[in-house]
């Protein structure tokens, strides 16, 4: 599928500044880019999606180390959590094949709302304990934190995986309140985890047909930036612009998926 070369440029521009706030609350960006690019660039629903976890594949990638190095990373409960999401990646993209683009679509804004709801309660559970960027909880035994973290990985999976969405605010509500990590961990931890997610839905739906080669370029470059960018502010802005920023995004992500 060609692009016009300014439609292209207008593509990075876009996903560059959404790319600094995704980076900011650890969000792959498979939801805000899914409405951006069937709402506003004309991709067929389907295309859409694959695009959209196809890019949020390289920006994941991009963002996680970014985290690592700023030490916002719980390594082992991200990998784990990963590998298991990598099984439940496969298995959604492959449901969603045929499924009404309508349906699709109701479906994945509904989910982000959702989503953006349960996250909400939790930051405030967070706030009403004084919790802050670095207050984490008591550890998990080895057992009960691998037990955890692949239910996690397999349910997120599915769900990114049929829906097109990267299922960031789910995995940073369990993360926060399943392994009690601080809020700066859960962030970092859940972009790590989102690498391993959207790469295994994204290859089985590229070998549907479902990615556009020129908007998966366009919304890396410009998302990739961006989110190394944004992701260095975690640990330098105010906790409150955190919160909100995490509840905030999947609500705007659901509107554009429903309405565009």
């Amino acid at each position: 599928m060609s692009v016009e070369p300014a439609t292209l440029v207008l593509l990075i521009l876009t996903t560059f500044l959404i790319g600094i706030i995704l980076g900011f609350i650890g969000a792959g960006g498979a939801g805000v880019l899914l409405g951006l690019l069937a709402g506003v660039f004309d991709l067929p629903i389907d295309q859409a999606i694959g695009t959209a976890l196809a890019a949020m594949c390289v920006v994941t990638l991009s963002g996680a180390f970014s985290h690592f190095r700023e030490g916002n990373v719980a390594l082992r409960v991200g990998l784990v959590t990963g590998c298991a999401g990598i099984i439940g990646g496969i298995a959604g993209a492959n449901a969603s094949q045929g499924v009404a683009e309508n349906t699709l679509r109701l479906a994945s804004g509904l989910a982000l709302w959702g989503l953006a709801v349960l996250v909400w309660i939790r930051t405030r559970v967070v706030k009403s304990s004084a919790a802050g960027l670095d207050d984490a909880g008591e550890p998990l035994s080895l057992k009960r934190e691998v037990a955890t973290s692949i239910g996690l990985g397999s349910t997120g999976g599915v769900a990114a995986g049929f829906l097109g969405v990267g299922m960031a605010p789910y995995l940073q509500l369990g993360f926060l309140t399943m392994h009690r990590l601080s809020l700066r961990q859960t962030v970092g931890t859940t972009m790590w985890a989102l690498v391993f997610i959207s790469a295994s839905a994204a290859t089985v739906l590229a070998r549907h047909g479902d990615v556009s080669g020129p908007h998966l370029v366009g919304s890396v470059v410009g998302l990739s930036a961006g989110t190394f960018l944004g992701a260095k502010l975690t640990r330098r802005l105010p906790v409150r612009v955190l919160r909100v920023a995490i509840v905030v995004v999947p609500v705007v992500a659901g509107a554009m998926v429903i309405f565009l």
